[in-house]
């Protein structure tokens, strides 16, 4: 039956006994937050954290698990694979770690996922997109990779279909130019879209695939303006595509610069400038500032003053760490520490569950893929972004 997650977290608050231990202290039940804290992609990063400790601070409120303290644990991954493995190793060690929220970086989650599997902990990602994830290197043949691994956002099977559309039909793009970092997340996404823009009609009238971090793209800006594109594809993230956009803005070029996900956010404008302006993206979820059930968290995540925003990803992250909580609840209830049954119990409940949460509801496939697959595409206008169309199933 479907639920609401709070709505949960009371049911199990109420039938739970009280569990101290031998000590009458109180046992602490750590969430744990994989992300980019310090380097790399840290807008994202630090908006999973602070909405995974919105959760945990509300849980500890509410109470749901007498005798036990939620705590988070965040580590830095700084949008690197290696960081990230050495992190959730940190993580792995920690006999306390009821779950892990994380990663935003799909690279950094192809290190991070294998190191949680073998410690029996769930991994609930608020932002990873690459497809290879869950279904594995054939989509003909999807086979799930880890079995405790669960995503919340729709993958670029979907995102690169839904901008290939989207460019085509309701931007009547036709002459499209595609550039990607080299990454497989980046390169992939491109790959898909510039696929799916041919399939419906389009011409992708160049294609180059640049080293990951470049920040020189004078000779492909030039390429760029002698294709003459209606459409520029580029498949990577903010902090490389805004200096994409910028050069190729001085290039000449005045066709607009499209993106996934990893383009989507203010510091792309604040780094790109005016060079933005008209330039569109796709990301997850809806507007969730218009979205009833996000309301009750923005306005925690406000009332907290945080010094970043949640961006896009943090009411997944707020919804993947409830998740987590009301797993916790239900599998600990009387015991006194966390076993690796109790962590096999947290697996199972996420896999089963079907709930309400601020984002949607929170349901998965059988390889770990969310049933509700949410996109909406953006554009800068007048110096920020302003939602053209959402597509998916909605709250």
């Amino acid at each position: 039956m479907r639920r609401n997650i709070a709505a949960l977290l009371l049911a199990i608050a109420v039938v739970s006994l009280p569990a101290c231990s031998s000590s009458g202290g109180t046992k602490a039940a750590i969430v744990g937050v994989v992300a980019p804290l310090d380097k790399g992609l840290v807008q994202f990063g630090r908006g999973i954290r602070n909405s995974v400790q919105v959760a945990v601070d509300q849980a500890n409120s509410e109470k749901p698990l007498p005798g036990w303290k939620f705590q988070l644990k965040a580590v830095d991954d700084s949008s690197d694979p290696s960081t990230g493995e050495a992190a959730a190793r940190r993580l792995a060690a920690d006999s306390n770690v009821v779950g892990v929220v994380g990663t935003y970086n799909s690279g950094v989650a192809a290190k991070v996922a294998p190191v949680l599997q073998g410690a029996g902990i769930v991994m609930i990602s608020p932002g990873n997109t690459d497809p290879t994830l869950t279904v594995g290197s054939d989509p003909a043949h999807p086979t799930r990779q880890y079995s405790n691994y669960f995503r919340m956002v729709a993958s670029d099977a979907v995102q690169g279909p839904f901008l290939a559309k989207t460019a085509f039909g309701d931007l009547h793009a036709r002459r499209g130019a595609v550039v990607s970092e080299t990454k497989p997340v980046s390169k992939g996404l491109a790959d898909t879209f510039a696929a799916d823009f041919a399939s419906q009609g389009g011409a992708v009238v160049l294609r180059q695939v640049v080293p990951d971090e470049t920040t020189d793209f004078k000779d492909v800006a030039s390429a760029i303006a002698g294709a003459h594109p209606d459409l520029v594809f580029f498949g990577g993230e903010y902090q490389v595509g805004a200096q994409f956009a910028k050069q190729v803005s001085e290039a000449g070029v005045t066709a607009p610069v499209m993106g996934g996900d990893g383009i989507k956010d203010d510091a792309y404008i604040a780094k790109a400038g005016a060079a933005s302006e008209g330039d569109v993206a796709s990301t997850v979820g809806q507007p969730f500032a218009a979205v009833p059930s996000a309301r009750p968290f923005l306005d925690a995540y406000a009332q907290a003053k945080f010094a970043d925003a949640p961006t896009d990803f943090g009411v997944y992250a707020y919804d993947a760490a409830n998740l987590v909580i009301a797993g916790a609840a239900k599998v600990l209830r009387g015991a006194d520490t966390v076993t690796a049954e109790a962590r096999r119990g947290i697996v199972a409940f996420v896999q089963a569950a079907d709930v309400k949460g601020a984002s949607g509801t929170a349901a998965f496939d059988a390889l770990g893929d969310p049933r509700d697959k949410v996109l909406t595409l953006y554009r800068v206008s007048g110096g920020a972004w302003k939602a053209i169309k959402t597509e998916g199933s909605t709250p």
